[in-house]
């Protein structure tokens, strides 16, 4: 009949014993009681169970008083032991495990044949499997002796299909007695128990989705993994897999001692992702119990990427220009790396630039590119570099973009006039002071005091100086206001004013003519006594007619308003004809009296002007002569003699150019007299101004002598004024005039 008995689990917490005295096979392991647990002689795996009159002794430490081992016996006292009673040990197999070998050395002694010594495994439906039996009543030990029987050395029992071990003292009686004798000590004790169980069911194992990388966001470096694994017999282990691969193990608390040897429950793993491909990858956790058997999770998908992104170009939106408003912004493309981390935030360090002057900080978005708002700590030339975060916090300075300038500058320049050198009266420099970015650029103007009709000067920039002229000469004298403006290289702007009076540079006189002599009567005293002389005097005309070829003597005197003479100046000769541009002729320089001649030619009409260039203490001057030109052609026959009826032919070249492009047209005249010329042919002479005219005498009588001359007319495209070749006779003889 199975004895009752009440089930403690004890777990040894400070104890870990890991000692087994003979190897598992594949689905199993072993129990270990008594002198079998050499680390703490534990046995805790068996329950106890005693009745009235019954005890049992825990006490396997071979070394100690008393009896030793796993006892179950009778309690030593007078009187006697009620049948039935009991001192029980039971081992139990774990839920859906069978035990397969026991192995086990110990000792039955008993004084009262009374007493049965039982050690026996209990299979379901089956009979017991005898393990050490000392049946009461049969093979009784002699009156006053005792009776002993038992295995120092440990032997293995088969009790395959077993779930139960029992190791019990029954007092059974006799039929003429029905109690036994408490006088004499009968006990069955345990020195060495080894259960080996058989289990065939795997762990169950879950992964606990209870942080970023189980839950599938992106991660890197070591990652923990909750897992909650359970089975009958405990779980020794467990790993994980990544990618197909097994990575880390975790090797749980197990005590051999205990009947469950291996605890149950939530567990975590540390998986290093850096030995893993990145990408998106399966995860899953396989756990072990205490017989080997292995059962895996249900695969997750885990995101590893342990590599920061790379570096990318960044650019100032706007350009790196200077600007007087501190707020930029700093843009870069992202590109696609696949089935990688995305990029959720933007690391920047700004500097000072050439210096260590530096300060970092952060932005948060999901695929950042831009990072906006920023705004340096004081104006000047600083420098941000940019490098990327991803989602599984990946950062590396060392992957920033190469550096973009932001330059800031929100002063505007200072403007100040410089005195002129008295050498250069009209030069204007204005000093431009701006201490963060610099002179970029600026202009001077000028207008009347109290207007503001306002006049460009053409302006230069020579370092941070702004240079300019004022032509005087082309200004009226008076007062004026001279304007500069300038703006450095962020655009601020800058003025000032100065007051100035027009002309700058001494005021010249330039009078100039063609030259006639004429006879003039003058006074003069002499010896007291005045009388009139006549005298040559030079006359400045303002224009001069001359015939063709012919030479006109221009000159003219150069002075300060006060009539001073220029001496050594250079007075340019500008001619202008008819019909095409202005040209430099020539140049004269003045005398010592501030006079100067030149002599002219006479092939066109034209405006010469003389032009005095001023220098930077005096102001130019110009006069103009204008030199018309007689036109001219030359005459001639192929005789001087002819009959009436004869031909004769006349010809020519006109000088003077250019011509008509249809060429020049001529008069041919005869002298009728009484002052009267008769023009009686107009050809037209060819491009190169050559003619060429037959003339036939009719109604001729007698023997006159005709004079012809050749008339050159004013024409449209044609430079010169009308004028007349020489005078050619020719003599014509014909019938007696009747």
């Amino acid at each position: 009949m199975r004895s009752t008995y009440t089930t403690t689990v004890a777990v040894a917490a400070a104890i870990v014993s890991a000692v087994v005295t003979s190897p598992a096979r594949a689905g199993e392991f072993h129990i270990n009681a008594c002198q079998a647990d050499r680390g703490s002689f534990a046995t805790t795996a068996f329950e106890d169970f005693a009745t009235r009159g019954m005890k049992w002794k825990r006490a396997c430490d071979p070394e100690g008083p008393g009896l030793r081992g796993l006892v179950t016996s009778n309690v030593v006292r007078g009187g006697r032991v009620a049948r039935g009673a009991r001192s029980v040990f039971v081992l139990d197999a774990p839920p859906g495990t069978t035990f397969a070998r026991f192995r086990w050395s110990g000792q039955a002694r008993r004084r009262d044949c009374r007493f049965a010594l039982q050690l026996y495994a209990e299979r379901p439906g089956a009979p017991a499997v005898p393990i050490k039996n000392v049946p009461a009543n049969r093979r009784c030990p002699k009156p006053s002796r005792a009776q002993s029987a038992g295995w120092p050395r440990a032997r293995t029992f088969d009790v395959a299909g077993s779930t139960r071990i029992v190791q019990r003292v029954v007092c059974v009686g006799a039929p003429s007695r029905r109690f036994c004798s408490a006088r004499g000590l009968n006990y069955l004790r345990t020195f060495k128990a080894q259960a080996a169980v058989t289990d065939a069911s795997a762990p169950g194992v879950g992964v606990i989705q209870d942080n970023a990388f189980t839950r599938g966001e992106w991660v890197a470096g070591a990652q923990p993994v909750t897992y909650d694994a359970s089975d009958n017999a405990g779980v020794r282990s467990a790993r994980a897999v990544v990618a197909g691969v097994g990575r880390e193990d975790q090797s749980r608390d197990c005590n051999y001692a205990q009947r469950v040897p291996c605890a149950n429950g939530v567990g975590q793993l540390n998986v290093d992702t850096r030995p893993i491909p990145e990408g998106s990858q399966q995860l899953a956790v396989t756990a072990e119990d205490a017989a080997g058997n292995v059962g895996g999770s249900a695969p997750i998908t885990v995101r590893i990427d342990n590599t920061a992104p790379g570096a990318v170009p960044a650019a100032v939106e706007g350009g790196e220009s200077w600007r007087n408003q501190n707020g930029y912004a700093v843009a870069w493309a992202n590109p696609d790396e696949g089935d990688r981390a995305p990029v959720t935030a933007a690391h920047y360090q700004l500097c000072r630039a050439g210096t260590n002057e530096c300060s970092r900080d952060s932005r948060s978005a999901a695929g950042i590119g831009r990072i906006d708002g920023l705004a340096v700590p004081a104006p000047g030339e600083w420098q941000v570099r940019v490098w990327r975060q991803d989602a599984a916090g990946n950062s590396e300075p060392g992957n920033a973009s190469v550096p973009v300038t932001l330059r800031y500058d929100p002063e505007p320049p200072v403007l100040a006039f410089e005195p002129a050198p008295p050498t250069d009266p009209t030069l204007v420099s204005v000093a431009v002071t701006d201490r963060v970015s610099g002179l970029a650029g600026g202009s001077v103007e000028i207008a009347p005091e109290g207007t503001n009709d306002w006049r460009g000067l053409g302006t230069a920039r020579e370092g941070s100086r702004l240079t300019t002229r004022i032509d005087d000469a082309q200004l009226a004298p008076g007062r004026y206001v001279v304007r500069a403006t300038a703006h450095d290289q962020a655009g601020n702007p800058g003025t000032a004013q100065a007051a100035v009076t027009l002309p700058l540079r001494v005021q010249t006189v330039l009078r100039t003519g063609t030259v006639d002599t004429r006879r003039v009567r003058k006074t003069v005293g002499r010896r007291g006594h005045r009388r009139k002389v006549w005298r040559r005097k030079n006359v400045l005309r303002p224009s001069a007619t001359v015939r063709y070829g012919r030479r006109v003597r221009v000159g003219g005197t150069l002075t300060n308003r006060d009539g001073q003479p220029i001496a050594g100046a250079q007075v340019f000769v500008y001619s202008t004809a008819e019909g095409s541009s202005e040209q430099l002729e020539g140049t004269v320089s003045t005398d010592a009296q501030g006079r100067f001649s030149y002599n002219a030619r006479g092939t066109a009409n034209r405006t010469l002007r003389l032009a005095y260039a001023g220098s930077p203490l005096i102001l130019p001057a110009q006069g103009q002569v204008t030199i018309l030109t007689r036109g001219h052609s030359s005459l001639a026959t192929d005789k001087r003699r002819a009959v009436n009826g004869g031909r004769i032919v006349f010809r020519g070249q006109v000088s003077g150019r250019p011509l008509p492009v249809k060429g020049k047209l001529i008069e041919i005249q005869v002298w009728l007299g009484k002052g009267r010329w008769q023009t009686f042919r107009t050809p037209r002479t060819d491009a190169a101004g050559n003619w060429r005219q037959p003339y036939r005498f009719r109604r001729t009588c007698g023997r006159p002598t005709f004079r012809f001359r050749v008339v050159v007319t004013r024409e449209g495209g044609y430079p010169l004024q009308a004028g007349t070749s020489r005078t050619v006779p020719v003599t014509v003889q014909g019938p007696p005039c009747s």
